[in-house]
């Protein structure tokens, strides 16, 4: 198990960004995302990932470092245990791609499609989801450190149990979110949607805006069983 994360309260420090080489620097893929496989130093398009027209694609165990990937579709993919390091994400398909056990450290999602993404028992640290669509993203049991989330829907996201730490939120809609069991620490949400999120008594200590009291509170009251006649 890994230790517990120990700041109870306060802002949340912001994700850092990735560490990536110059453009020109970067080069195409030189084999293909393959289970095991490791892509390092490249830039990726749709040409450069298998075919959605194979299948799904199976690419668990694979490694992808200081690169970008732009306009790839692996939606439906099994990615067990993946690891992003020091990646942007742009313009890509992974909704409904499973990648339980997945590592992501210092990666950027900007215009991706994450719908049933699933990143249960997941550890992401300094990630950032910009304008990305995420309904019913599943993080259960997840670790999350320095996680921003800026005008990304994730509604009905999944967090059962999940471990979060400086998370930030800026026009984020976590309409129906499952909050259940989760632990919150230096949390901001305003900006965020919260109507119908689920577990809320979780969020003790986060930071939230006037607007958000009628949402959260009513989220609370429908938590505690107490009916309004």
């Amino acid at each position: 198990m890994p230790p517990p994360l120990r700041r109870r309260s306060g802002s949340p420090r912001p994700p850092a960004a990735p560490s990536l080489p110059r453009r020109e620097q970067l080069q195409s893929p030189r084999s293909e995302l393959e289970p095991d496989g490791l892509w390092d130093g490249v830039w990726a398009t749709a040409e450069d990932a298998p075919s959605p027209d194979e299948g799904a694609a199976l690419i668990g165990g694979a490694e992808i470092r200081e690169s970008t990937l732009e306009g790839i579709r692996l939606s439906s993919a099994r990615a067990d245990s993946l690891r992003l390091t020091d990646v942007v994400v742009s313009g890509c398909d992974l909704s409904g791609m499973v990648a339980d056990g997945a590592t992501f450290t210092r990666v950027r999602f900007t215009g991706c499609r994450l719908t049933g993404l699933v990143l249960s028992d997941a550890r992401l640290t300094d990630v950032s989801f910009e304008d990305c669509h995420a309904d019913m993203i599943n993080l259960r049991m997840a670790r999350l450190q320095r996680v921003r989330l800026s005008a990304t829907r994730c509604r009905q996201a999944d967090l059962l149990e999940a471990r979060v730490a400086d998370l930030s939120t800026d026009g984020a809609d976590l309409r129906g979110a499952s909050l259940d069991r989760a632990t919150f620490t230096a949390v901001d949400l305003r900006g965020a949607e919260l109507e119908d999120v689920r577990g809320a008594s979780a969020l003790r200590g986060a930071i939230i805006s006037p607007e958000q009291v009628v949402g959260v509170g009513l989220a609370l009251i429908g938590e505690a069983g107490i009916r309004v006649e």
